[in-house]
């Protein structure tokens, strides 16, 4: 079954213009309804108690997207030439989704009452109804890419429902309609997806595919594919010093998607890992804020929530990789993919496993290594049991390469 990687929470007041971290108690998420669907292959919200990092106490806290921007080294790139082109692919369709995101971006916690959000273009697949869960969802999204890269062109596109059979004729709407260069998933089913046609949806050598790995301990597609980026979640904190205010502490989040698959094999890029061994691949790659205790301030129908899940890590990094592909078509490249199948040039992670990993200077400047914290993931292979992973000093199940610094991982994807 496909889960959405976000939490549901209860709506917080207008946040105010901050200096630190708002640290008011973090919401309990409300139940949420299953969305109604006809089909097996449905995509479900579901309520969880936020949960803290495991290995300390510490106040949750909210993070406003200018923050974001702050802790992740975010840069500003204009387009010299043509704009890069990202779509968030999403089930069922929301009008008030452009109101939303002027109200959140003019908020002075984010970029204040006289800047103009960016232009948002969606396409609504026939037959999309109107579905909470998801619109919230989509609010989140959206709101993440277009803080992340608002010169980029944006697009959203709206499946008609949550089946998989729509959900992959949006897919194919933004890989051969609009061409996009980069495709934000924050949605997933079980592993054993991996063993339907249809992966063919994730094959177009000009597209990076980013899809969440999960909240729910286990494996899941379409992240585990070897063609997708998996992104992972972290307990994101922030304490800022009169000297050092712009950096950040990222711990292992016990809850988000992780382990072994039960299906796709080790992919090349991942073999010389020394901390795998197994024949499966493993997710995350990479991992960024997602704990609900750590969240990211979102509006929905004008209302204000605190939201976490890998659907937060997941348009983030989406956006990160739209950046580097801007500053490579101004220099006059091509677009970078997550597509493996015969090993184009421009792939992404064998770049990250086989060129950044393995140098250890350029791994410190391009990634923070998260070394604290535990997190239960799929055993894989045959079996379908779950053990605890450890974060470490290097690669590590519970949250892959671990969490990205922008800037320098752009002007390093520059290089390919």
């Amino acid at each position: 079954m496909f889960t959405l990687r976000s939490y549901k929470p209860t709506p917080q007041p207008v946040p105010v213009k901050v200096v630190v971290p708002v640290q008011a108690p973090v919401p309990v998420p409300t139940p949420a309804q299953e969305p109604k669907c006809n089909t097996f292959y449905n995509l479900h919200a579901y309520a969880a108690k936020p949960s803290t990092a495991s290995v300390l106490n510490f106040p949750p806290q909210y993070f406003s997207g200018s923050q974001l921007l702050n802790l992740y080294n975010i840069q500003k790139v204009i387009a010299k030439t043509r704009k890069v082109r990202i779509a968030v692919v999403i089930a069922y369709t929301y009008s008030g989704l452009k109101a939303d995101l002027d109200t959140y971006w003019k908020n002075s916690i984010n970029f204040g009452a006289e800047s103009t959000p960016p232009v948002i273009n969606v396409h609504t697949m026939k037959g999309a109804t109107f579905n909470a869960v998801w619109a919230q969802e989509e609010c989140l999204d959206v709101q993440m890419v277009a803080t992340m890269n608002p010169n980029a062109t944006i697009w959203v596109v709206e499946a008609a429902s949550n089946s998989i059979k729509d959900l992959m004729a949006a897919v194919d709407y933004a890989n051969d309609t609009i061409k996009v260069d980069v495709i934000s998933m924050s949605w997933g089913g079980n592993d054993m997806m991996s063993n339907t046609s249809s992966n063919s949806y994730f094959t177009n050598p000009s597209i990076s595919y980013c899809a969440a790995s999960g909240d729910t301990n286990s494996v899941s597609w379409p992240a585990v594919l070897s063609n997708c980026i998996a992104v992972g979640g972290t307990t994101l904190l922030w304490t800022p010093t009169t000297n050092n205010t712009n950096t950040r502490t990222e711990y292992a989040w016990n809850s988000a998607g992780c382990g072994y698959s039960n299906t796709v094999l080790q992919p090349e890029y991942q073999k010389d890992v020394k901390t795998i061994s197994h024949t499966y691949r493993v997710i995350p790659d990479l991992s960024l804020i997602a704990n609900p205790a750590t969240c990211v301030y979102t509006v929905y129908q004008g209302n204000w929530y605190g939201i976490g899940g890998t659907s937060v890590a997941t348009p983030i990094f989406a956006a990160m990789i739209s950046l580097a592909n801007q500053m490579r078509f101004n220099a006059g490249k091509g677009p970078l993919t997550t597509v493996f199948d015969n090993t184009p040039a421009n792939n992404i992670q064998n770049y990250l496993y086989k060129t950044i990993y393995t140098n250890p200077i350029r791994y410190a400047a391009d990634f923070y290594n998260i070394t604290i914290g535990t997190n239960k993931g799929s055993v894989g292979g045959t079996s379908s049991a779950l053990t605890t992973y450890t974060a470490n000093s290097s690669f590590d199940v519970t949250n892959g390469l671990g969490s990205p610094n922008c800037k320098n991982l752009c002007n390093d994807l520059m290089r390919i």
